[in-house]
């Protein structure tokens, strides 16, 4: 692996050595550790929303929303990061690759935000009591992808990731469920309030969430196995 040097020319005209430090790897540690810490920032922000959903207040909302922004200033700094790498030092393929790669699955963790950012923001139209009782369940697995994802991608663990894919299957079908539930309701020509449809949109962005966090453990996965 290069490594970078910083180097000066000294008053006599003399190459003077600084510094000799594997600046790419010490970069890369630095990459990783802030994706753990942006996927332990969506967890945080899923129990504040679940807080919401206990007791929605102003300020409860606020803190999720303030939870959203964390991840989007991480997402910033990391792909001004990864530039700043890119532009200082030749690298290798895979290496090129891994950062790339990187850059997506921020991408990725910053659409689970957004998705919950969603949520949140569409449930003051329609009643409360049947958000907690709908998004309960999807949060359960979603939670779980999210743990699952940060300890893959800290070990490198393609077992752990596939935890994730599997996982997914759940919310798909908790999503086909409650479009289920809706067509049923208008096949019996029973009334359909405003919040049961709305439920469906909502459904839509958890069902996203869950996609979000299989494409980045499909991605580091991949990487993973092809470069042991």
């Amino acid at each position: 692996m290069d490594l970078f040097l910083l180097i000066y020319m000294s008053s006599r005209g003399g190459i003077v050595l600084l510094e000799r430090s594997n600046y790419y790897d010490n970069k890369r540690k630095e990459i990783k550790a802030v994706v753990i810490e942006i996927i332990e920032e969506l967890m945080e922000m899923t129990e504040h929303f679940k807080l919401y959903l206990a007791k929605p207040t102003k300020e409860n909302k606020k803190i999720v929303l303030k939870n959203e922004s964390f991840v989007d200033r991480y997402e910033e700094k990391l792909k001004e990061d990864i530039l700043e790498i890119i532009s200082l030092q030749q690298l290798e393929i895979k290496e090129i690759e891994w950062l790339l790669m990187m850059n997506r699955i921020i991408r990725e963790l910053e659409r689970v935000g957004d998705q919950l950012t969603n949520i949140i923001t569409f449930s003051d139209a329609i009643d409360i009591s049947t958000l907690q009782e709908k998004t309960k369940p999807f949060l359960k697995y979603g939670e779980q992808m999210m743990i699952w994802l940060g300890k893959g991608i800290q070990n490198d663990d393609p077992k752990t990731l596939q935890d994730v894919i599997q996982h997914d299957e759940h919310i798909n079908v908790l999503n086909k469920e409650t479009y289920q539930h809706l067509v049923h309701r208008i096949h019996e020509q029973e009334e359909l309030t405003e919040t049961r449809i709305k439920m469906i949109i909502i459904s839509r962005f958890l069902e996203r969430l869950g996609d979000h966090l299989v494409n980045a453990a499909e991605m580091y996965k991949e990487y993973t196995e092809q470069n042991r």
